[in-house]
């Protein structure tokens, strides 16, 4: 069986010879000595154990045994060329697939940006998305079925690394027509007989944890109505009175109609969110949006420090 790999590096020559009918002229193309490609298209029928080329003073001709060979191998000479090419551009993240865990919302703010962003930069990578629970999530980075989550908070995961990226201001969601609805801030005590609706996935057992938090107290336990719906169906039952909600700085960029978002009138007011990965994945295509997520942070934060100094300034 002839040794394909170290006889593709000869089929070069032995083609253009057989497109041109001479060496010499295939010498000159290739910028290389007559000699050079005689002896490396002998290499090759040696190889293979037949003559590629009848042998002529006025040049080279393929025979039919050749024709027939060099005809097939060039296509399989520009499928492994192409090959190589694809693997040379999934090595420095040019393609390839990325899988990102998600806890946030895609709708605005720093994460739709930097999506955004990284799939302009790199169109050829193909994302996929998955919305789960912290613990569904972090089940999935560890196994391997993620490459990548953005979570809230500052988890920390066994072999994983963590870099907090973005701050996201909380409001209240509530509908258009609430009493609430007119206020400049919800405090907790305002809110703290009112029905909480949460979805069942994602971040909804969060937001229930969250809630628990800071409204129960002794005899009392705040109302959460877990909702096995999507986040615009949710915002419909908020609009159609059945509840009010939490949501994020991302959420209230996207206008919902009978919905009104209220700022949280709280020392804390904000929730972080931070990405995760695997300190072991080497797949390039993370590697790049890990680096395009932490000039992201730096920029962002150097508009909110030039955002605070200018209204100091104008006070």
């Amino acid at each position: 069986m002839p040794d394909i790999a170290f006889d593709l590096r000869y089929l070069r020559y032995a083609v253009l010879a057989a497109e041109h009918g001479s060496f010499r002229r295939t010498a000159e193309i290739l910028d290389v000595s007559q000699s050079t490609v005689s002896r490396r298209i002998q290499i090759l029928e040696r190889r293979l154990g037949i003559a590629l080329f009848e042998r002529h003073r006025s040049g080279a001709r393929a025979t039919l045994a050749g024709e027939r060979f060099l005809k097939e191998a060039a296509v399989g000479a520009k499928q492994l060329h192409e090959a190589v090419s694809t693997i040379a551009l999934a090595k420095h993240g040019s393609v390839g697939v990325l899988r990102a865990g998600l806890m946030a919302s895609l709708g605005n703010g720093f994460l739709a940006d930097l999506l955004a962003a990284y799939r302009q930069r790199f169109p050829a990578i193909e994302m996929t998305f998955q919305e789960a629970t912290s613990q569904m999530t972090a089940s999935a980075l560890l196994n391997g079925r993620i490459d990548i989550a953005f979570m809230p908070g500052n988890p920390q995961l066994p072999g994983c690394r963590t870099e907090r990226l973005w701050d996201e201001k909380i409001y209240f969601a509530v509908a258009s027509s609430h009493r609430a609805a007119s206020l400049d801030a919800i405090k907790w005590d305002d809110v703290k007989c009112e029905t909480f609706l949460a979805k069942a996935d994602a971040a909804g057992p969060e937001i229930e944890h969250y809630l628990m938090r800071h409204l129960s107290g002794t005899g009392f336990r705040p109302r959460v109505s877990v909702q096995h719906v999507g986040c615009d169906s949710l915002l419909s039952m908020v609009a159609q009175g059945f509840g009010i909600t939490l949501a994020t700085k991302a959420t209230v960029g996207t206008a919902h109609p009978g919905v009104h978002y209220v700022p949280m009138a709280s020392s804390e007011n904000t929730v972080s969110f931070s990405a995760v990965w695997p300190d072991a994945n080497q797949n390039p295509a993370l590697k790049f949006l890990l680096e395009m997520s932490l000039e992201r942070r730096v920029k962002t934060k150097a508009a909110i420090n030039v955002a605070a100094r200018d209204s100091r300034s104008s006070v």
